[in-house]
C-alpha cells in the first residue's frame, strides 16, 4: 500500500485539478492534502514540516545574522517539483550539471522582493535563516500564497494552488530594507578593492574613474556627434555588451549579427537628452558620457535606479544590478 501513494499524488492531482479548473470544492483540497502528507511520510519518513509548515529536507546554517522579515533578500534559488525535476535555477553549478548553462547568462544571487512581497511558503523558508545560510525545502501546496493566515488550517481552507507542492534550495547571501542603499555600499566596497580607497560619487548614486585624460577640457557643444567605445559590465566583471569584437570574443558575447565598431553618441545639453545611434540611453550611460571630454577615457559606475532598475534586462542584468560602462571617446571610423 505504501508504493501505491507515489504513483496516486500526482495523478489524484492532475484529475482534481483537471476537475475543478475553476474551483476546488472543500473535499478535493482535503483529499489532495491527505495524500500529499502520505507521500511525504512515505518519501522522507524522517522528516516533519516545522511550525510554519515547511518540511527542511537539508540545511547549512549560516553564520550571519538572523533574517528578520526584511524587504529584500539577495538569494540563489532552484526550485523543483516534488520529484526533483528543476524547472529554474540560477546557481551556476546545477545550470552546468543540467545542462541548460548559457554564457550569456548572468547566475549567482539577485536581489529580489520578500517579506510581506513573496509567497507565504517562500517566505517561511526564509524565516529562521542566518546570512549566508542554505536551505533545501518542500512546500505544500496550501502555502502557495501571497496571503497570509494564522494557521495551517486557515490555509489548507483557502489553498487555491495549480501544484501538490514545490521544492527549494535557497542560498542566503544578504538582506537589507533598503535596496537602494544595499547597492550604493555595494559599489563602494566594489570599488575600494579596484581601487584600495573609497570613492566619491559625482551625482547621486554614479561613480567616474579616469583612466586616460582628455586633450581637451573643454565641453562638446549641443548637437555635437562623437563617437565612442565602450563595454559593459555587471559588478562580477561579465560583460553584456560591447562594441569591440576581441572583447566580444573573449567574453563569449560575440555575435555575426553586430557590427562592432565605434558607435555615434550627439550630445545635449542635460542626461535625457544624450542619445547613441539616435536611441536615448540608460541616465547613468548618459551621466558618465557628460562626465569626459574629448579623446578621455574613463569607467562610469552606477546604480540600478540609473540603469535598469528593479527589472533588470532580460537573463543578463539582473534585477537591481549596480552596473560599470568602460567609455572612451575616439576618432569617427572611416
Amino acid at each position: 500500500m505504501r508504493k501505491l501513494y507515489i504513483f496516486t499524488i500526482a495523478a489524484l492531482a492532475a484529475a482534481v485539478l483537471a476537475g475543478c479548473a475553476k474551483t476546488r470544492t472543500e473535499d478535493e483540497t482535503t483529499e489532495l492534502r491527505d495524500f500529499f502528507l502520505a507521500w511525504m511520510a512515505y518519501t522522507y519518513p524522517n522528516v516533519s514540516a516545522n511550525s510554519n509548515g515547511i518540511y527542511i529536507l537539508e540545511e547549512e546554517e549560516g553564520n550571519g545574522v538572523l533574517y528578520n522579515d526584511q524587504d529584500f533578500a539577495h538569494m540563489e534559488v532552484t526550485v523543483a517539483d516534488l520529484e526533483g525535476n528543476i524547472s529554474s535555477t540560477n546557481n551556476l553549478k546545477v545550470a552546468q550539471q543540467l545542462g541548460t548553462y548559457n554564457k550569456t547568462n548572468y547566475y549567482g544571487p539577485v536581489l529580489q522582493y520578500a517579506g510581506e512581497y513573496i509567497s507565504a511558503g517562500l517566505y517561511y523558508t526564509l524565516k529562521g535563516m542566518k546570512k549566508g545560510g542554505t536551505r533545501k525545502v518542500i512546500i505544500p501546496f496550501w502555502l502557495n500564497t501571497y496571503s497570509r493566515y494564522d494557521s495551517q488550517e486557515e490555509y489548507i481552507k483557502h489553498a487555491t494552488s495549480s501544484s501538490s507542492g514545490s521544492m527549494y534550495t535557497i542560498h542566503l547571501s544578504d538582506f537589507t530594507n533598503d535596496a537602494e542603499q544595499w547597492e550604493i555600499d555595494s559599489l563602494q566596497r566594489h570599488l575600494v578593492n579596484l581601487y584600495k580607497e573609497s570613492a566619491d560619487s559625482v551625482s547621486y548614486g554614479l561613480y567616474y574613474h579616469q583612466l586616460k585624460e582628455p586633450v581637451d577640457t573643454t565641453s562638446f557643444p549641443v548637437d555635437t556627434v562623437v563617437y565612442i567605445n565602450y563595454t559593459g559590465r555587471l559588478l562580477n566583471g561579465q560583460v553584456f555588451d560591447t562594441t569591440i569584437k576581441d572583447t566580444a570574443i573573449v567574453h563569449n558575447i560575440y555575435s555575426t549579427s553586430k557590427t562592432y565598431a565605434p558607435q555615434p553618441v550627439r550630445w545635449a545639453s542635460n542626461a535625457e537628452g544624450m542619445t547613441l545611434n539616435s536611441s536615448s540611453v540608460i541616465t547613468g550611460f548618459a551621466q558618465t558620457m557628460r562626465q569626459m571630454r574629448k579623446y578621455e577615457k574613463g569607467i562610469g559606475y552606477f546604480i540600478s535606479k540609473l540603469g535598469y532598475t528593479s527589472s533588470g534586462s532580460g537573463s543578463t542584468i539582473p534585477a537591481y544590478s549596480p552596473l560599470s560602462f568602460e567609455i572612451e571617446i575616439v576618432d569617427k571610423p572611416e
